[in-house]
This record gives structure tokens, C-alpha cells and sequence, in this order.
């Protein structure tokens, strides 16, 4: 559920008061969603910019989404460019879902936009310099027609009428008083009663998310029972055959003196009520008359033990079943606050869902010998972070076809462009790769620089030279004239 067109324009005249506040903090709580913590006349507000499917929305909250386990790339770049930054305007584009938010640190650094696009599946949040161009993304973009890439000018969507798409458009109660939330509704009535929708929506969706997270196992569990009672009920029918060896056994030892040894079978006489009569018994003729009894015996007790100790499981794995069929029942009409209650139920039968992984710590995972960059069109640009990562990078994780770059006579990093078999950089990931090659060596800060590349196929490591010493071969010499904006650019590309 989305806000419509008429809805973020209603919102955004409500946010009005907002401009000139001085943005105090900024926060991505999830990778297309982030609150701005804004202080200035109107007071203070925490606002919230959501572009996540389904869930695409601008308002004021009462309280701040949970942050993540990590933090986002975009986040780390936001704080740097926006704290203390004076929000000096909000405008909603006319018939559109796109909301700009206005920007301004001080006069050399000129203004920042942040475009919220509150297009439902395809939404997402830029970052856009004065020019024009676009610094960052949210998110990767969606979009099938337009370029939306670091370093390309921004292209608003094609304008088009969502009103048959949208929801109806929340209204201030006669009750909003500002009871049950601490959003001042005088101040932002509007942002109130969507904030309270959406963490309807938000608890309903949990609750949905966890009835499924406890119901999968339970199932599961369900179906063991069931098996498990299939696998009983099988022992259970041979008992009446257990039977049957012992009375075999019962008359071969009556009449040992009478089977002959190798004897396939025995007609042995059996003494009824009703008199006697006569009762083939197959035997294994390779052993004696003896043996054979005591074959059958050995059988009969074994199964006679076990047919105790099934009727005992058979109650406890019955009795565990109906209780699984009750837990599922209770899952399916469980409300938000029930799951904690059953997920214990679910854990004292066995049928609970597994623990969410533990986040792996940095010190968990073994430290690559790169930091990961992306170029504009999202290839991945990987940079040595010391001469010993220089040697790892070149000669452990670069591939053949992979280019490798550094600034030529310089000291400073490899930098290796994972490129698929075949495939070649195309201009401007060149020129991206290149700038951080400069960058990341003692030429950083030159207004010009000259960096080689070649094939990774092409640089050899010599035993005994020092670390991040190589030779290379067929190289081209690349003279770039340094792009501030575009170094400024790839910095905030670097991926954790």
C-alpha cells in the first residue's frame, strides 16, 4: 500500500512548517527507507522517506524505525553531505509521486537535492548535486527507461494519473486529539493518521510474517508425527505373526527326535481341543532341528520386547500429533502478541523454527585484501589496501581477462576490474577505474595523472621482489586530467 499523488501533495503542504529546520541527524533504516531528525522553527520532527515497495511514503513519525544489523552505504554518504544542512525546501512534482527535498551547507558548496521517487515496486531515493547529476542512489535503479546511474543527470519519471492505483486518502478524524501517539497532531494531523495506518499495515504484516515463520515448522513436525505412527503401527502388526513363531518353535521343540537334519520341512503333530492335527513348519535345512527352534524363539521374544515399548510410543507420539494439530490451529487466528506465547508452545514440542543466523561479525569473516568500489555502471572496481592486499589482489583473486590498473610510477594501489570472460570495460568504468587508481597513490591531489592498464593476465609477481612489485605488459598509458565530482562519486560507491 502506497501513498497516492493527491496524498504526498496533502503531506507535503502539511510539511511546509519543516523549511529552514537544520537536519540534526540522518538515518537509513532499511535500504530504501530513512528518517531525517530536523530541528528549526516549527520544532523538532523526525521525517520519514520511504521508497520501499508497497510500504512508499512521506510523513512525520512518532517514533524512529529500527536500525539495521549493518549500516547502508547510502546512509554513511547522507550524514556526510546533509548533517547540519538547512532544509530549504519540500515540493511535491505536480501529478507525480516524486518529492524534492532542497538542500543548502553553505554557499561554496552550493545546493543538494534529495528526490524521493514514492513510486510503489520502483521507488527509490537520490542524491543530486547542484548540477544536476546524480551523486547516489537508495538503491539500484529499477528503471527500464531511464539512465538513473551516479554520475548521469537525473530524468524525472514520465508523468502519468495513479489515481485509480491509489488507496483512499486518510483524513484527520474528528478524535485526533493526539491520543495513543506522541506525533503532535496538531501540528501534522495528516502525517499522524498515515503513521498510524502504516504501523496497522506494518503489525499486520508481522504478525502474517510470523503465523508463516511458526507455521512452516509446525507442519513439519506434524508430518513427522504422522510418519512416525505409520512406522509404529507397522511394528504393531507383527506382533500377531511373533505369535505364530512362538508356536512354531513351541512344537519343534515337542518333536526334535522326529525332523531329520536338513529337513526343508516338518509335518509336526500339534494336540487342539478338538484333537490333533497336522502343521507344516518351514525350516532352514542348512541348520539342525535345535537351531531352528531357537531361531524361531529368538524372533518371537524380540518382537513380543518391542510390542511394550511401540503401545508406549504410540500413546506419546499420538498425544505429541493431536497437540501440533491444536498448536497449528492456534497459529493460524494467532494475533501479533501470540507468537512469542506460541513460538514456546512450538519449542517444548519440538517444532520450532530455527534461530535467525547470527550476524557474522568483521572479526567472523576472513578480511579481504580489497575494498569494493562500483563504477557508474555498477562494475565492480576492487582497490589493494596495503602492498602485501596489493599482491593478493593481483595474484589470488584477479582473473585473466580482469583489468588491472595503477598510476604509472607512482606508489599506490592495484586496482582490478572484474570483467566477465570476453567482455571489456566500456569507457566510462574505465575512466572510473582510472581516477581511483590515481587517487588511492602518492599522486592523489595532482590536477593530472598517468595510469596503465592492462589484461591481470598480463602482470607478473617475481619471487623475491618487495610486496606490490610487479612487471606488466602490454599496457596503455591513460592521461587523465582528475574529476573531482567524479572521485567524489566513487568514494561513496564503496560497498562494506
Amino acid at each position: 500500500m502506497s501513498l497516492g499523488t493527491s496524498e504526498i501533495a496533502a503531506v507535503v503542504e502539511e510539511l511546509a512548517p519543516l523549511a529552514r529546520s537544520r537536519v540534526d541527524a540522518v538515518r537509513v533504516h532499511t535500504e530504501r527507507a530513512l528518517t531525517l531528525e530536523l530541528f528549526g522553527p516549527a520544532g523538532a520532527a523526525t521525517l520519514l522517506v520511504s521508497a520501499e515497495p508497497d510500504l512508499t511514503r512521506l510523513h512525520v513519525v512518532e517514533r524512529r524505525p529500527k536500525a539495521p544489523s549493518s549500516p547502508f552505504a547510502f546512509q554513511v554518504l547522507l550524514r556526510r553531505e546533509l548533517t547540519g544542512a538547512q532544509l530549504s525546501r519540500i515540493e511535491a512534482r505536480a501529478g507525480d509521486r516524486v518529492v524534492e527535498l532542497d538542500f543548502v551547507r553553505d554557499r561554496a558548496s552550493g545546493e543538494l537535492r534529495l528526490v524521493a521517487e514514492l513510486t510503489g515496486r520502483h521507488g527509490n531515493i537520490f542524491l543530486v548535486g547542484q548540477d544536476g547529476v546524480i551523486i547516489a542512489s537508495a538503491g539500484r535503479n529499477l528503471s527500464q527507461r531511464r539512465d538513473l546511474l551516479p554520475g548521469k543527470p537525473y530524468l524525472p519519471p514520465v508523468e502519468r494519473d495513479d489515481s485509480a492505483h491509489r488507496p483512499p486518502s486518510p483524513r484527520p478524524s474528528a478524535s485526533s486529539n493526539g491520543e495513543g501517539t506522541g506525533v503532535p497532531r496538531a501540528r501534522f494531523p495528516l502525517s499522524a493518521t498515515i503513521d498510524e495506518r502504516y504501523r496497522l499495515l506494518e503489525r499486520e504484516r508481522a504478525a502474517v510474517e510470523g503465523r508463516r515463520r511458526l507455521r512452516e515448522p509446525v507442519r513439519a513436525g506434524i508430518a513427522r508425527a504422522r510418519r512416525a505412527l505409520d512406522k509404529l503401527a507397522e511394528e504393531a502388526a507383527r506382533v500377531p505373526a511373533a505369535e505364530e513363531d512362538r508356536r512354531r518353535a513351541d512344537l519343534l521343540k515337542q518333536n526334535l527326535h522326529a525332523v531329520p537334519r536338513g529337513a526343508r520341512e516338518a509335518v509336526l503333530k500339534e494336540w487342539t481341543e478338538e484333537g490333533a492335527r497336522e502343521v507344516k513348519v518351514a525350516l532352514d535345512p542348512a541348520l539342525p532341528a535345535r537351531e531352528n527352534m531357537e531361531r524361531f524363539y529368538r524372533r518371537y521374544r524380540r518382537i513380543a520386547q518391542s510390542a511394550a515399548r511401540v503401545a508406549a510410543r504410540v500413546g506419546e507420539v499420538s498425544g505429541r500429533h493431536a497437540e501440533l494439530l491444536a498448536l497449528l490451529a492456534a497459529i493460524e487466528r494467532a494475533a501479533l502478541e501470540d507468537l512469542p506465547r506460541l513460538e514456546r508452545e512450538a519449542r517444548r514440542l519440538g517444532a520450532a523454527p530455527r534461530p535467525p543466523p547470527r550476524p557474522r561479525s568483521r572479526r567472523d569473516d576472513p578480511r579481504a585484501p580489497y575494498r569494493l568500489f562500483r563504477s557508474a555502471s555498477g562494475a565492480p572496481l576492487l582497490v589493494g589496501r596495503s602492498a602485501e592486499d596489493n599482491d593478493a589482489l593481483t595474484v589470488r583473486v584477479a582473473r585473466g581477462n580482469d583489468l588491472w590498473l595503477h598510476a604509472r610510477g607512482r606508489t599506490g594501489a592495484h586496482l582490478v576490474v572484474k570483467l566477465e570472460k570476453g567482455r571489456s570495460a566500456d569507457g566510462e568504468t574505465l575512466l572510473d577505474a582510472a581516477h581511483l587508481a590515481a587517487h588511492f597513490s602518492d599522486a592523489r591531489g595532482a590536477p593530472q595523472a598517468e595510469v596503465v592498464a592492462t589484461r591481470a593476465k598480463y602482470v607478473r609477481k617475481v619471487k623475491g621482489t618487495a610486496p606490490g612489485a610487479v612487471t606488466y605488459s602490454q599496457e596503455r598509458t591513460i592521461l587523465l586530467r582528475i574529476e573531482a565530482p567524479r572521485i567524489e562519486r566513487l568514494l561513496a560507491s564503496e560497498e562494506e
